[in-house]
């Protein structure tokens, strides 16, 4: 007979140890803490294994063929580069759709721009009118590149709403 009712041990040796069931529960508890933070330090191990580096788009991208650009009139949300790409009468030019108080995609509005997150406004023209943006939207360089197609060139911008255009000869 066992020496505890709920006890395997049934060997009549008493020098064997013995466990109770709160010890076993209690082991499997600490045991279950410990593989935890194992595999917590782990992870956080692996982390500075992956680089942190941002993906952002390159600094430079293709409108298109100048006729296929040209073809259409008006302003167009391009959504990949958060730019507004206008052409009218032979000519185009790209804006910055981001607000530049704290980098939101700003929406089109009949009387120019507003930004959803804090109220920024813009003119038609891209001026900040109200709300707490500091600047205005600029527009990018636009210019012909090497294999016939219209090229953005994000790092070269300006203020000038006139100065902006670019007329390709097609």
């Amino acid at each position: 007979m066992p020496k505890y009712r709920n006890s395997l041990n049934v060997d009549p040796d008493d020098k064997d140890p013995l466990i109770s069931r709160r010890s076993f529960l209690a082991l499997l508890g600490v045991g279950t803490i410990v593989v935890g933070f194992g595999q917590l330090l782990g992870a956080s191990f692996l982390g500075f294994l992956y680089p942190n580096a941002m993906k952002i788009p390159p600094s430079s991208f293709s409108l298109g063929r100048p006729a296929d650009v040209l073809s259409k009139e008006g302003k167009v949300f391009y959504p990949a580069q958060k730019v507004f790409i206008e052409s009218k009468a032979g000519k185009v030019r790209v804006q910055t759709a981001v607000c530049t108080h704290l980098g939101c995609t700003v929406n089109m509005t009949d009387t120019g721009y507003k930004c959803p997150c804090h109220g920024s406004t813009y003119d038609k023209y891209g001026k900040n009118t109200g709300g707490p943006a500091p600047r205005p939207l600029v527009y990018f360089d636009v210019f012909k590149g090497a294999a016939g197609d219209l090229q953005v060139d994000k790092n070269k911008t300006t203020l000038d709403p006139e100065a902006a255009w670019y007329s390709p000869i097609v």
